[in-house]
Order: C-alpha cells, then sequence, then structure tokens
C-alpha cells in the first residue's frame, strides 16, 4: 500500500514537473516568436520629460539623472541601438536600412533639465534622441513663477542639434496647455465650437511660426510633430500633412507599429516607479 502511494505521489511530482516546464518552453518560444515577428516594424519610442537630481521630485513623468543613465546603459548592454527620426523616415522611403533593436529616445516641451542632465549622458554614451519644444517658452525660466517649468535657450537647443545627437521639432509654438480658453482650445484640439475653417488656419499659424523659428534658430527642418497630452483630430492631421510633416506622435503608451505609416505613431512612457527593461520586450 505504501508503494503505491509513493509511486502516485512520484507520478504526480513528475506530471507537475512537465506541465511547469512545457508552459515555460511554450511562453519563451512565444516571447521570442513574438519579438521576431515584429522586426523593424514595431519600434518602441520612449517618452521622456523632465530630468532632476532629487530622488523626491520624481513621478509618473519625472525621473532622476542616475536612472535615466541607467536605462541609457541597459538599452547599450542589451544590444539596443538609437536612431534619429530621420533615419526612420529614411528607412520607410527606402534610401537606409535600420540597425538591430533600434530604438527612438524623445524628451517634450524642451525643459532645461534636459540640456543640464539628459544631454551630457547622451553625449557620454554616444546616443541619439529628439526633443520636442514649445516655442514660445524656450529661455523662459520658472514659467508662470513655477521652478519645475523653466525651459533651455535657442543658444542651447542649436547645440544639442550641431551635435549630430539630438533632433529639435516642434511641440506647438503657442498652444500647450491643457485647458481650453478663449484663445485657444485643449492642446491643439479645437475650442468648443470652433469651426473647421478657423481651427484649420489657427493651427495652421501656429506650426508655421514654430517651423520658422526652429529653422532660424537652430538650422533645423521640421518633419515630426509631437501632439501635446496625446490629443489630435483629423484637422491637425490634414494640417501637418499639407505642412510635409513625415511624423506624427501620440502618448499612447505602446510600441510604435510602422508597417501602415509613420503618422499616428505611439510612444511609451518612461515613469519613475517602472523599469526600463519592465516597459521593453
Amino acid at each position: 500500500m505504501i508503494k503505491i502511494k509513493r509511486k502516485l505521489l512520484y507520478s504526480t511530482i513528475l506530471v507537475i514537473c512537465f506541465v511547469l516546464i512545457a508552459s515555460y518552453i511554450k511562453n519563451l518560444f512565444t516571447k521570442n516568436m513574438k519579438v521576431k515577428a515584429m522586426g523593424n516594424e514595431h519600434i518602441p519610442i520612449l517618452m521622456y520629460h523632465h530630468v532632476v537630481k532629487d530622488p523626491s521630485k520624481t513621478n509618473l513623468i519625472t525621473v532622476t539623472d542616475k536612472r535615466f543613465e541607467e536605462d541609457m546603459e541597459y538599452l547599450k548592454k542589451n544590444g539596443y541601438n538609437t536612431i534619429s527620426f530621420k533615419e526612420l523616415i529614411d528607412y520607410k522611403e527606402g534610401r537606409a536600412k535600420l540597425p538591430g533593436k533600434p530604438i527612438i529616445i524623445t524628451f517634450d516641451d524642451g525643459y532645461d533639465n534636459n540640456y543640464k542632465y539628459a544631454y551630457p549622458i547622451l553625449k557620454k554614451n554616444n546616443m541619439k534622441a529628439t526633443i520636442f519644444v514649445v516655442g514660445s517658452r524656450l529661455g523662459i525660466i520658472k514659467y508662470n513663477n513655477d521652478p519645475r517649468y523653466s525651459y533651455f535657450s535657442w543658444e542651447q537647443a542649436k547645440e544639442m542639434f550641431e551635435s549630430g545627437l539630438v533632433e529639435i521639432q516642434p511641440h506647438t509654438y503657442d498652444l500647450h496647455y491643457y485647458k481650453e480658453s478663449p484663445n485657444h482650445g485643449e492642446g491643439v484640439l479645437s475650442k468648443t465650437k470652433e469651426s473647421k475653417k478657423s481651427h484649420y488656419d489657427r493651427f495652421t499659424k501656429d506650426t508655421d511660426k514654430i517651423i520658422k523659428l526652429i529653422k532660424e534658430k537652430v538650422g533645423s527642418e521640421s518633419y515630426v510633430y509631437a501632439y501635446p497630452y496625446g490629443k489630435y483630430n483629423s484637422t491637425n492631421e490634414e494640417v501637418l500633412k499639407k505642412l510635409n510633416f513625415k511624423v506624427t506622435l501620440t502618448t499612447k503608451s505602446k510600441y510604435a507599429n510602422i508597417s501602415d505609416g509613420l503618422y499616428e505613431l505611439k510612444r511609451i512612457n518612461v515613469p519613475s516607479n517602472k523599469k526600463l527593461k519592465d516597459l521593453l520586450f
């Protein structure tokens, strides 16, 4: 009787082990196949905002300089290659190939801490990034008397651009507002009861202004547009395509699927409470 019970116990243990091993192999195979199938048609575009020294100031859009450096080291150690949007456009238009495991690093708004803390780390590691600037705010210290909202200058923007590592691209000239007012909608959206023509003309005027400023102050063309708060509509897309923008970006936190083009691409927000390895496949 004891021998029978032992045999049943051993058999049960063997079955459990077999199931666990089979499950592990299946998950590993599925994950590898998923990554392989994605290839260069699914690219992670990372989205940062603030980079600070003080760990107590971190939140969903703010990381420390130490954390940012750890992220860059993680990417290098795991075979990722940072690319510019110019390289992505060239790839999609058949003029170039992409390196293995391409990834794009972005910053929104143009905060001075990007220049102070992130830019030196990018230079140290020879890694590329794109910063989307709110044109009307560059050079302003303590915007609305808030020390969190200080912006680098146009001279600093030019310095970063001329390094060959940083693209400077539009995040509106002066439409980066979360709440609607008589002068603007929520971000680049239309105002309540605003006609499509009025919205079209107003957004075109703002975009023309930031395009000219970036060209004049930095020396760069504008070809990528990041929507404030990730909010936009068909009128915004229509205007940007007419102005020859090649890429538009949202804030939806997923890999960017470039198989159907480069408009309305998703980005992966990098919060302080999640490790980068947990955000990437």
